[in-house]
C-alpha cells in the first residue's frame, strides 16, 4: 500500500490515504538442457498480470519481460566458454546501487521495491570467457523510470486551434508512485513541458483572437474577439507600448492619466478598459481577491484568472501578485520577463515526444579481466565502450516534416528606459511561425497610421490581426542515449581484525567519459526561451565505493559503504547550473545537483529458523542534500513453509529532505506481501 498515489504530486490529497498498488500474479519457467557435447541451453519465461496498476510495464525490454532469459553455453576444449542469448551479466557486487554492473539496464518504475537481479533487465548479448578474461558484446538499452520510457505516446499534441483543450494531457505512468519529479517535469500530467507546452500555445491563441474582432470559430461559427472600445482603447496601447511588455511588467489598472512605473502613460479611461476586457477575457465578471480598478492588474493575473483554469497542466496559480522566487510553483511563475510578444510566437504551438535510440547494427562493447596477488587481492579492470544507460531528452522548435527551426532574441528599450527581449520562432528563409507573420503586418499597419497622424486609441487598436493557422511551432522533445567510454575497476581483500574476526575490505571505481548533464538556465526559460532553458550538457563523472563486511553473532553479515559520485565538470554560473536528474521541478526551484555527491549505507542480513531455511535482510542507505539527507529503508524476509512454499514480506520507508531520490517518495511507504510456489 502506499499514502500517495501520485509520488511527486506532494500538497494534493490522494484519493486514498492507503490503497492497493500492486497486486500481481508471476509464473516463471525454467527449463535447462542438454543440446551437444559441450553445449547447454537456459530458459527463463515469465508470465506476468497486474490489473491493479496504472500504466504500462509489460515489454520485453521491462522486469515484466515475457522471455527474461533465453541463451546457449558453449565449452571447448582449450579453455574458453561463450555464452550467447539474453542474459544478464553482473559484474558489480556494491550494496543497492549499482556501478561496475553497468551491461545491463535496470527498470527503475517500481524504484528499490525489488531485488537487483529482479529489476536488472536482460539483454541479447555474446559473453566469452578465456582464463581471467571476460569479452562481452551486448545491444545497447537503456534504464527504465516511471515516465520516461518506451510508452509515452509519440503523436503530436496540439489543442484545437478554436479553444477546445484537445491534447494529449494523460501524461505518462500517472498515477505511479514512484515517479520521481525529474521525469514529472517532461511528461508528467501536470507539471510536465511536454504538456504545458501545448496548452501555452492555446493560451497564445486565445489572446491573439480575442484581440482581433473580426476571427470566427469555424467549428461554431460564433465570434472570437471580443470587438469592443473596451478592448480596442486597451489594445490600441498595448500595440505601441505594452506588447513589448512582460507578464511581470504589466500592471494595467491604474489610475486614468497616470504613468506608471516603466514610463508608459495611460489614458483617462484605461483602468476600466483593463477591467472590463479582463472580466470579459476570464467570463467571472470580478476581479481578483485585493485587485481594485485603481490597482495592479498584471498579466500574471489575466492568465491566472482567465486562462489558467481552462487547462489541466500547471500554468498559473491564484496567488495575488508575484511570488517570491523562493516560491516559484508553476510555469508562468518561471515566464514573468515572456513578453506578450513572445506569446505571438506560440500561437497554436504543439509538442511531440520523439525517439532516436541506436539502430539495431549498433553494439555495446566491455572487456573485463581479473587477477588475484600473492598477498590474496583480488581486483579488476573493466573498460567498456558503451551507451549510457540513463536517457538524454534534447529539446528542440519543430515546423512541418520535422524541420528544424531557429529562435531569435530581439531586445527592445521601451520608454523609461527598460530594456524587454522578444522571442521569433523562424526557419531561417525568412518564415515565421505561430503569430508572428500576423504580428508583423499589424506593426506595419499600425505605424503607418501613426505615421498619418493617427493618435486615437480607438483607431489604433481596433487594427487588429488573426491568429497564424497556417504554420505553428512543435517542441520537440527527443529520447536518445550517448556513447560513453567508461574505465574502472574493483578490489577485495580479507584482513584479521582483533575481536571481530576476518574483515572483508572491497571497492570499485569507475570513470566515465563523454555522459551528459542537464543544465537549467532559468534567465531564458524566465524570457520564454524553452530549448536554451533545459539543455544536455557534456560532463564526465567519476565514481568510487568503499566497502567493509564482517560477521558477527556466528552468522549475521554486517556490511557498510561509502559512496562518491563526483560530476567533473559541474556547470554552476551565470548561464546556468548542473540541475539534478531525478529532482529537478518546478516545486523547487528547478533544484541544484551537488558536485560531490555521498551516499552511505548499511546493511544487514541473516539467516533464521531451525536449520537457518528462513533469512532476513535489512538495507539502510543516507543520501546527501542540501540541509538534510534523504534516506530509504528496506526490510525483507524470506520463511519456508512447506520446501515448495515460500512467504515473503518486505518494508520500504522513506524520508529526509523532500528535494532528494529518496526523500521525494516520502508518502511512498509501502508493504510487500507475497508467496512463492514451487513445482
Amino acid at each position: 500500500s502506499t499514502n500517495n498515489y501520485m509520488g511527486v504530486n506532494r500538497g494534493t490529497t490522494p484519493t486514498n490515504d492507503y490503497r492497493t498498488l500492486k497486486d500481481a500474479v508471476s509464473i516463471r519457467i525454467f527449463a535447462d538442457g542438454d543440446i551437444a557435447d559441450g553445449v547447454t541451453y537456459h530458459a527463463e519465461l515469465q508470465g506476468y498480470k497486474d490489473d491493479s496498476r496504472t500504466g504500462d510495464y509489460v515489454g520485453e525490454y521491462t522486469q515484466n519481460a515475457g522471455i527474461r532469459e533465453l541463451y546457449v553455453d558453449i565449452a571447448a576444449g582449450d579453455g574458453w566458454e561463450a555464452r550467447l542469448g539474453k542474459q544478464q551479466i553482473v559484474w558489480g557486487t556494491a550494496d543497492g546501487m549499482k556501478l561496475l554492473d553497468i551491461i545491463n539496464p535496470t527498470d527503475y518504475t517500481e524504484m528499490a521495491q525489488n531485488q537487483m537481479e529482479d529489476a536488472r533487465i536482460p539483454v541479447w548479448a555474446l559473453n566469452i570467457e578465456s582464463g581471467n578474461v571476460q569479452v562481452v558484446i551486448s545491444e545497447p538499452k537503456e534504464n527504465v523510470f516511471a515516465g520516461l520510457n518506451r510508452s509515452t505516446d509519440t503523436d503530436v499534441r496540439r489543442n484545437n486551434m478554436f479553444l477546445d483543450d484537445t491534447t494529449l494531457n494523460n501524461g505518462t505512468n500517472t498515477g505511479n508512485a514512484y515517479m520521481m519529479m525529474g521525469p514529472d517535469s517532461i511528461t508528467g500530467v501536470r507539471n510536465g513541458f511536454l504538456n504545458i507546452t501545448p496548452d501555452i500555445g492555446s493560451i497564445a491563441t486565445r489572446f491573439s483572437m480575442a484581440f482581433d474582432a473580426g476571427v470566427a470559430n469555424p467549428n461554431t461559427g460564433a465570434n472570437m474577439g471580443l470587438g469592443n472600445l473596451d478592448t480596442q482603447m486597451m489594445m490600441g496601447f498595448t500595440v505601441n507600448i505594452f506588447e513589448s511588455m512582460t507578464m511581470d511588467q504589466m500592471a494595467g489598472a491604474m489610475s486614468g492619466g497616470q504613468c506608471n512605473t516603466y514610463g508608459a502613460c495611460l489614458p483617462p479611461n484605461f483602468a476600466g478598459a483593463v477591467t472590463n476586457t479582463f472580466n470579459q477575457l476570464n467570463g467571472m465578471g470580478a476581479l481578483p481577491a485585493g485587485v481594485t480598478r485603481a490597482g495592479d492588474l498584471n498579466g500574471q493575473h489575466m492568465l491566472a484568472y482567465g486562462f489558467a483554469a481552462l487547462y489541466n497542466s500547471n500554468l498559473a496559480d491564484v496567488d495575488d501578485g508575484l511570488e517570491a522566487s523562493s516560491t516559484y510553483n508553476t510555469a508562468f511563475d518561471y515566464m514573468g520577463d515572456t513578453t506578450f510578444r513572445t506569446f505571438n510566437a506560440f500561437v497554436n504551438a504543439g509538442s511531440q515526444y520523439v525517439y532516436n535510440m541506436p539502430d539495431s547494427d549498433e553494439v555495446d562493447f566491455a572487456i573485463k579481466t581479473s587477477q588475484t596477488t600473492k598477498s590474496g587481492v583480488n581486483y579488476s579492470l573493466n573498460f567498456s565502450n558503451s551507451f549510457d544507460k540513463n536517457p538524454v531528452i534534447n529539446l528542440s522548435w519543430r515546423g512541418e516534416n520535422g524541420v528544424e527551426l531557429i529562435t531569435t532574441a530581439q531586445t527592445a528599450t521601451m520608454p523609461g528606459g527598460y530594456d524587454t527581449t522578444t522571442l521569433f520562432i523562424h526557419d531561417g528563409n525568412g518564415n515565421y511561425y505561430g503569430g508572428a507573420e500576423a504580428q508583423a503586418a499589424k506593426d506595419a499597419a499600425v505605424a503607418a497610421a501613426m505615421a498619418g497622424g493617427e493618435t486615437d486609441p480607438q483607431v489604433l487598436g481596433g487594427i487588429g490581426y488573426a491568429a497564424s493557422l497556417t504554420r505553428a511551432p512543435t517542441l520537440q522533445f527527443e529520447q536518445s542515449v550517448v556513447r560513453t567510454k567508461n574505465l574502472g575497476g574493483s578490489f577485495d581483500t580479507t584482513i584479521e581484525v582483533a575481536n571481530l574476526g576476518p574483515v572483508v575490505i572491497r571497492g570499485e571505481v569507475l570513470y566515465t567519459r563523454d555522459g551528459m548533464q542537464p543544465v537549467i538556465n532559468k534567465d531564458l526559460l524566465s524570457i520564454g526561451d524553452l530549448v536554451g532553458a533545459l539543455q544536455m550538457k557534456p560532463a564526465d563523472r567519476f565514481k568510487f565505493v568503499l566497502g567493509a563486511d564482517i560477521t558477527v553473532f556466528t552468522n549475521m553479515m554486517i556490511s557498510a559503504q561509502y559512496i562518491s559520485d563526483r560530476n567533473l565538470d559541474f556547470i554552476d554560473g551565470n548561464n546556468g547550473y548542473t540541475t539534478d536528474y531525478a529532482t529537478m521541478h518546478m516545486s523547487n526551484g528547478f533544484n541544484k545537483a551537488i558536485k560531490d555527491k555521498q551516499f552511505y549505507s548499511l546493511f544487514f542480513s541473516k539467516p533464521f529458523g531451525a536449520s537457518g531455511q528462513n533469512r532476513w535482510n535489512n538495507i539502510f542507505m543516507s543520501e546527501e542534500g542540501v540541509g538534510e539527507n534523504g534516506y530509504w529503508n528496506r526490510f525483507d524476509a524470506d520463511f519456508g513453509i512447506t520446501d515448495d512454499l515460500v512467504a515473503t514480506v518486505g518494508f520500504n520507508t522513506y524520508g529526509g529532505n523532500v528535494n532528494t531520490q529518496f526523500g521525494q517518495l516520502d508518502k511512498s511507504d509501502n508493504m510487500q506481501v507475497g508467496i512463492k510456489l514451487t513445482f
